[in-house]
């Protein structure tokens, strides 16, 4: 959905900079060598301030001082506005000067966020609006920026958070005994327990050239493992990550038999559950069907599960991105 700037002016919501955030404000412009570096921290500073107001009125727990932000060295050497959202991650403050223009979002921020709110400051800096939130970027001039027609009203950035606070497939999940699997880590070298290198999970015949064209182009990750379904039935999963696009992560599931065996069993279902638990990816084995695969692609903080299910019998996995 996208929103022209008179819808934007009428859901941006005011709020007041207090002399408490102004001071801080100036204070933090102060440790800057330059006066254009000084007004970016300025500015920065009360962006996040007010976000951060309005998440404590609505009852969102947040860390200040955990954010790039708030560290002096950080946002000495880069430009960031970001705010630490307690159980969610991190969202990016842009203020933004000119409400029907796009507002550069820089290279540093545009990964590790759940999010970007773009909000604009009265000259006086005595009040400042939330104009709207987007949990990606769009393609700008030079790079990835905020995009007035892609802006969210701020009732929705709670909606968003309210998801990533409580996904509904993970808590149904974990009750079940079900671990979350974080698959940012994953990007970063930290590999959940239970996944191994693909190798050492599939057979070689598996591993052949003839298979090679199924997977992602430009795969960062690949990891498998076996799962049970129902009795003496092991089935190998394989997940494989890349980021082809700041922000989006691509992710391909693939289901194979056991090493050694020929075919998957008739009528198993691969399925991916999206937040509510409701599968909105499912693909099904016929005959002689040597491998499952769906592919789909989610933004930092959003959750999922993989299902892997024949007759009553399941078993599943949930992920983090």
């Amino acid at each position: 959905m996208t929103y022209n700037t008179a819808e934007i002016d009428d859901f941006a919501l005011t709020l007041p900079l207090p002399q408490a955030a102004r001071q801080l404000a100036q204070r933090f412009a102060s440790q800057q060598p330059t006066p254009t570096k000084a007004e970016q921290v300025r500015h920065n500073t009360l962006a996040v301030w007010v976000v951060n107001d309005y998440l404590q009125m609505m009852g969102i727990e947040t860390d200040l001082e955990r954010g790039d932000s708030w560290n002096a060295i950080a946002r000495l050497a880069a430009d960031v506005a970001d705010l630490e959202v307690i159980g969610a991650g991190r969202l990016e403050c842009r203020p933004v000067q000119h409400v029907s223009a796009p507002c550069p979002v820089p290279p540093e921020v545009w990964g590790d966020r759940i999010g970007y709110v773009a909000v604009h400051i009265d000259a006086s800096q005595r009040e400042a609006s939330i104009l709207g939130f987007t949990p990606t970027l769009e393609p700008g001039d030079d790079g990835l920026a905020l995009h007035p027609d892609y802006l969210q009203p701020p009732e929705d950035l709670m909606d968003h958070l309210d998801r990533l606070l409580h996904p509904l497939v993970v808590t149904t999940l974990a009750q079940a005994g079900v671990s979350l699997n974080q698959l940012g880590r994953w990007l970063q070298g930290a590999i959940d327990a239970g996944w191994n290198a693909v190798d050492a999970v599939l057979s070689a015949e598996q591993l052949s050239p003839a298979y090679a064209f199924r997977q992602l182009n430009s795969t960062a990750v690949r990891r498998a493992k076996l799962v049970e379904v129902g009795v003496s039935l092991p089935l190998v999963m394989e997940l494989s990550l890349s980021t082809t696009q700041p922000g989006q992560t691509d992710i391909c599931v693939q289901l194979y038999p056991s090493p050694g065996t020929p075919s998957l069993p008739p009528d198993v279902h691969l399925r991916i559950l999206d937040e509510s638990g409701g599968v909105f990816l499912e693909a099904q084995s016929t005959t002689l069907e040597d491998y499952l695969q769906l592919q789909f692609s989610g933004v930092s903080g959003e959750t999922f599960g993989v299902q892997v299910a024949l007759g009553d019998t399941t078993a599943t996995e949930a992920f983090l991105i």
